[in-house]
């Protein structure tokens, strides 16, 4: 009896180191990061799969993925355009962020802005290749940043300039003018920062301010 309980003893202790064994030997569980992925430029694509609005020409689009799902943004412009009835200029922009579903294309948000009845010279357009995704805050939700200039004006000044970002549905926004560099001078180049900054990470805030020096400079020789 003593040597079955013996044997049933050793024979448990083996088995034991054994299921240890091979549990040291499996892979660690590693959790999904938070990652969005790489972005798509998909301005030729996007005419075949998004009615264009009335008026309204295609910009830039971009795709990529985040916690939220496929996102496609996409930019339109109409340039400056008479409206039937009057001698004046408008101008419109518009971002659309788009998410796509099994079931289609779904609209998150649109930002829109515009000069109207402008009897001078006219300006409503995005920079070029100013549009940038980001993850600054390493959510796994992408920052979107746009810049763009509006103006009605027959002299030689500085532009109203704006920057938008989004993360999400929350807004941000930088408003202010270019700068102009003359020769011994600068005019204009003042901005001010929406209160919902104080609210969003530091590097939110820090990366807009790069971006806003980076656009809308005019050098006059």
């Amino acid at each position: 009896m003593m040597r079955c309980c013996v044997l049933l003893f050793l024979f448990s202790l083996m088995l034991s180191c054994k299921n240890k064994k091979q549990e040291s030997n499996k892979a660690p569980v590693v959790q999904d990061e938070k990652v969005v992925s790489e972005v798509e430029e998909v301005t030729a694509a996007v005419s075949a799969l998004l009615p264009l609005p009335s008026s309204y020409q295609l910009k830039r689009a971009k795709k990529w993925h985040d916690v939220s799902g496929e996102n496609w943004l996409v930019l339109y412009e109409t340039g400056a355009y008479i409206e039937k009835g009057q001698t004046n200029a408008s101008a419109k922009l518009s971002a659309v962020l788009f998410q796509k579903t099994d079931s289609g294309f779904v609209t998150k948000w649109k930002m829109m802005d515009e000069i109207n009845n402008c009897g001078l010279d006219i300006v409503c357009s995005f920079y070029d290749d100013h549009l940038t995704i980001t993850d600054l805050d390493s959510n796994g939700l992408a920052e979107i940043t746009m810049l763009y200039a509006l103006s009605c004006k027959g002299d030689v000044s500085p532009n109203e300039k704006k920057l938008i970002m989004y993360e999400g549905a929350q807004k941000y926004a930088i408003r202010g003018e270019e700068l102009m560099l003359l020769q011994k001078d600068t005019i204009g180049g003042s901005w001010k920062a929406d209160t919902a900054f104080s609210n969003a990470p530091k590097a939110f805030l820090a990366y807009a301010v790069e971006r806003w020096q980076k656009f809308g400079k005019q050098e006059y020789q």
